[in-house]
């Protein structure tokens, strides 16, 4: 008997028309420019077989098996950049609104680009969907301010569980006018 389970929580970075073009014409470059370098080299390797030392061949070989490895990388980004872009037009038209407490932070390792990161620890509630707990690390640049306690806006598709989350709110500022 086969149990339905839910999909588990993704925090998704929307991605927008631009960004996913040039994924995915930077992809299709790769894709062509290394596989056809890929079917010339090994052709080329492959007709010069008897001519030449097998030095020669090994570096066929090897020029070969690398091109391939650049042609696929083109085209996972091209896969990719059209799978988030899916996403993204998909919690638009059947995400709702929500919220997510944050339940914790704690200091993550940076990114491959020497971003810094927070991870956090979230309740995502809302219409539609039964609440879900969660912990992904995030740019400290947009939620270094969020604390325990801190309520971000949220938009949840609730079929795929596929969320979104705003930056925290502006704290208020000092020295304000009472009324």
């Amino acid at each position: 008997m086969a149990i339905a389970r839910a999909h588990e929580p993704v925090l998704l970075d929307p991605k927008g028309p631009v960004i996913t073009a040039i994924a995915c014409t930077v992809g299709a470059v790769l894709f062509v420019g290394a596989g056809g370098a890929c079917v010339y080299v090994s052709v080329r390797t492959v007709a010069e077989l008897d001519e030449t030392s097998s030095g020669w061949v090994w570096a066929g070989v090897g020029l070969a098996l690398a091109a391939a490895f650049i042609a696929c990388m083109g085209l996972s980004t091209m896969l990719f950049a059209r799978t988030e872009r899916r996403a993204t037009l998909q919690l638009a038209a059947l995400g709702v609104d929500a919220t997510a407490l944050v339940l914790a932070v704690a200091s993550a390792p940076p990114t491959n680009d020497d971003h810094h990161q927070v991870r956090l620890l979230m309740r995502v509630s809302g219409p539609g969907f039964e609440p879900f707990e969660c912990g992904n690390d995030v740019p400290k640049y947009r939620f270094g301010g969020a604390t325990q306690g801190t309520v971000l806006p949220a938009r949840v598709n609730p079929v795929t569980r596929t969320f979104t989350i705003g930056r925290p709110p502006a704290p208020p500022a000092p020295g304000g006018v009472d009324a």
